[in-house]
């Protein structure tokens, strides 16, 4: 969307003190790092303590319960860790941990049966994983978050069976969820049913569908290019595909990319020191994401132009 910077999701451990917070860290940096092996080695190393001591690190940190609450797909890296932690303590003989993080001592608890899934899903058990995840939207929430979240669960397993029909289904209602009460993530959300429509577009072989995936190529394109600090090159990619977008009718499903491609022009020109092109464009991203009802698209470049008048 063009925003001006991601969330910080803490390391497993920040909250932990003395040498077993030093060992969560490192774990949580091994997994994130992709480096298994370390990972599989940290874990062996210190499986006696992470054993004793599983209650530090199973539980969400007080310090983090707001943020998980509001906005759990974000810190989703957080509690994968522990997950994999508690799955690596299990191969090694200690189930405790896994006992605990899937529920086993407290069935019900809707976190655990969430975290239950998870694991199921991480081992490709997807039906298993969605009839937990199902019976949870049974039981008849009135958290919207809590809901969006199991609906994010669902969309995301689905988009790995490759069934775009359904992932779509529960991404239009994630979508929903989190626009109604502009909650932290509206933005993540649009942009995954973005992709989704434009995969099933896609695949469907249509000639707006070729126009969508060309036009997306491009824009990509432009992001990397603008990513790499070649902002005045990003922007006459930008234009090229402005002239394309231009000369599609109103209706075309590619015309949806404007808000995005008018919000990099002024993040470019953020960067090249042009405010009044900035605010120009990025008011231009404001006026298209109204047009068609983005409110995500609206919360960022509403805050980009107060970044902007800010930092006159």
């Amino acid at each position: 969307m063009g925003g001006f910077g991601p969330v910080k999701v803490p390391h497993l451990g920040e909250y932990v003190e003395g040498e077993l917070g030093r060992v969560l860290c490192a774990l949580s940096v091994a997994d994130r790092d992709g480096d298994h092996a370390g990972f599989r080695a940290l874990c062996r190393q210190h499986a006696a303590e992470l054993d004793a001591d599983r209650d530090a690190w199973l539980s969400v940190p007080r310090e983090l319960r707001e943020s998980f609450r509001i906005n759990m797909d974000g810190m989703r890296p957080f509690m994968l860790t522990a997950q994999r932690i508690a799955r690596e303590l299990d191969g090694l003989g200690r189930p405790a941990a896994l006992r605990q993080l899937s529920g086993a001592d407290k069935p019900g608890n809707p976190m655990e049966k969430l975290h239950e899934a998870e694991i199921l899903a991480e081992d490709g058990e997807f039906e298993a994983a969605d009839a937990l995840l199902r019976e949870e939207l049974g039981e008849g929430h009135a958290d919207d978050v809590w809901v969006a979240t199991i609906h994010s669960r669902l969309a995301i397993h689905a988009a790995i069976r490759n069934d775009l029909d359904t992932a779509i289904e529960h991404a239009r209602r994630v979508d929903e969820l989190t626009r109604r009460r502009r909650k932290p993530g509206t933005a993540e959300a649009a942009d995954f049913l973005d992709d989704l429509l434009t995969a099933r577009e896609l695949r469907r072989g249509t000639p707006a569908g070729r126009r969508l995936g060309a036009c997306r190529e491009a824009l990509t394109h432009a992001q990397q290019l603008s990513d790499r600090a070649l902002f005045a090159e990003s922007n006459r990619a930008l234009l090229r595909l402005l002239d394309e977008l231009d000369a599609y009718p109103e209706e075309s499903s590619a015309r949806r990319f404007l808000g995005k491609l008018c919000g990099l022009m002024g993040l470019n020109h953020v960067h090249l020191g042009d405010r009044d092109e900035a605010r120009a464009w990025t008011r231009k991203a404001l006026h298209e994401c109204r047009q068609r009802g983005d409110l995500a698209g609206e919360e960022v470049y509403e805050a980009n132009l107060k970044e902007i008048d800010r930092k006159e």
